[in-house]
């Protein structure tokens, strides 16, 4: 019986994979000016990744001219279990686009505008108060100051909230602000949207909109949970909650059927495990279950467990690679997918042309030469990122080592979705593998 069992699994999933496949036109590499022999380069990177065990599976996706020329899985997507073009993946951080772009069809409908204050609609962030620290030995240890001004809609957009993450006390150890933000977030029941808090969305975003910001706004790049804040704003000024309204405003619109906060139970075996890695050959599976790793705590399992009525704008979707796609391809494309438009054109260059950061600094998660857009980092000069493709270039990645890379000029999408953590392990990968694929360029 166990052996039957297993070959019926076996037998489904082969089933299962056919159909998708035949679903999902891949073209000729060379047809859309790609070279076969060039490409193959990142079947060897990946495979030698899984071979050493720095990865356990990976699924890489290149498009051009709005055709997928490489779509392959590597590795494993759980124990036994091979990695498929269909699996789905917890996207993490590229949520944040996804809201992004919601805020985006809310401003273009004359629901909000981007200069409005956010206490316009969320009225808990009215007149915020920043914490200062006070020298060290001080006690108290800190002081509250007046913002110099209102939190605007932008400011979320563009992470100048002073709205940092819990977990920043540990990528910043020796930072005594970070700490103490992580304390009262700590007090105040915030979660980073890696795991489930008590109650909904709307009700974490107004504990935190009652505690102090980090920095004056607008004058500091703070990557964090102000696109949690983007979350609950849809869902104020849409009137819908934020699942049902990113499933009927973009989701269904653009065929991204396998894209959600909370899978169906049926689909469950389709998601990848979560894997820890030491990248020198230690790889595990890690349990279901919440996680604390210093400052940092997460659950592999909240997308299907728990309460189910947190919806985390920031980090709460899971997708698949040709789902998440087909988002790339809608913003590529100026903001329209096989003649539905979710964007004009112009805000979509607002989104992914204009550099909305000025002269502040965003190496938080990238290198010098990088700006940021609303919702995506832009390459702004390659002088200082040789690995990552043209001046223009827009991306964002995922804490569980998920990335995607849009190339305008080259009108070329790479996609990388993994499951595995520590991510900042990845970044030499993921930029040997943006390397491979501008290099695969041949026309």
């Amino acid at each position: 019986m166990k052996h039957l069992k297993t070959a019926l699994f076996f037998t489904l999933t082969f089933l299962t994979t056919a159909v998708f496949a035949e679903d999902i036109s891949v073209v000729s590499p060379e047809s859309v000016g790609l070279s076969s022999p060039r490409l193959e380069n990142i079947s060897t990177l990946i495979r030698s990744h899984v071979a050493e065990k720095k990865i356990a599976g990976a699924v890489v996706l290149v498009a051009r001219h709005g055709k997928i020329a490489y779509f392959e899985p590597f590795g494993e997507a759980d124990i036994g279990k091979p990695m498929q073009k269909d699996t789905m993946f917890r996207i993490a951080s590229m949520t944040k686009p996804l809201v992004t772009v919601a805020i985006l069809q809310l401003y273009e409908e004359g629901k909000l505008l981007l200069s409005d204050p956010v206490a316009k609609y969320i009225p808990e962030f009215a007149r915020p108060k920043v914490l200062e620290m006070l020298p060290p030995g001080s006690n108290p240890t800190f002081r509250l100051v007046p913002a110099k001004r209102e939190i605007t809609v932008k400011d979320l957009l563009r992470h100048t909230a002073g709205l940092p993450y819990n977990f920043a006390a540990d990528w910043y150890p020796k930072n005594r602000l970070y700490r103490q933000m992580y304390e009262l977030y700590q007090d105040a029941g915030i979660s980073s949207g890696l795991y489930e808090t008590a109650g909904t969305i709307g009700e974490m975003v107004k504990r935190l909109a009652r505690l102090p910001l980090a920095r004056q706004p607008g004058e500091v790049f703070e990557y964090g949970m102000a696109a949690d804040v983007q979350g609950y704003l849809v869902e104020v000024v849409s009137g819908m909650k934020l699942d049902d309204y990113l499933r009927e405003r973009l989701f269904k619109p653009l065929k991204m059927n396998d894209t959600y906060f909370f899978m169906p139970v049926s689909e469950k075996p389709r998601l990848s495990a979560l894997w820890k890695t030491n990248w020198h050959g230690k790889l595990d599976k890690v349990s279901d279950g919440l996680h604390q790793e210093g400052a940092y705590t997460y659950s592999p399992s909240y997308q299907y467990a728990g309460t189910k009525t947190f919806l985390s704008g920031g980090v709460g979707v899971t997708s698949t690679a040709y789902d998440y796609f087909r988002f790339c391809q809608m913003l590529l494309n100026k903001g329209e997918l096989e003649g539905v438009r979710i964007l004009s054109r112009k805000t979509v260059e607002l989104m992914t042309e204009t550099n909305h950061i000025g002269a502040l600094n965003a190496t938080t998660l990238h290198d010098d030469g990088w700006k940021f857009g609303l919702g995506v980092a832009i390459e702004a000069d390659r002088a200082h990122n040789v690995d990552s493709g043209s001046v223009g270039t827009f991306e964002w990645a995922g804490i569980f080592s998920t990335r995607f890379s849009v190339d305008p000029k080259e009108q070329k999408i790479t996609l990388f979705l993994s499951q595995t953590h520590p991510f900042n392990y990845h970044f030499e990968l993921w930029d040997k593998l943006l390397v491979l694929s501008s290099s695969s360029i041949a026309d």
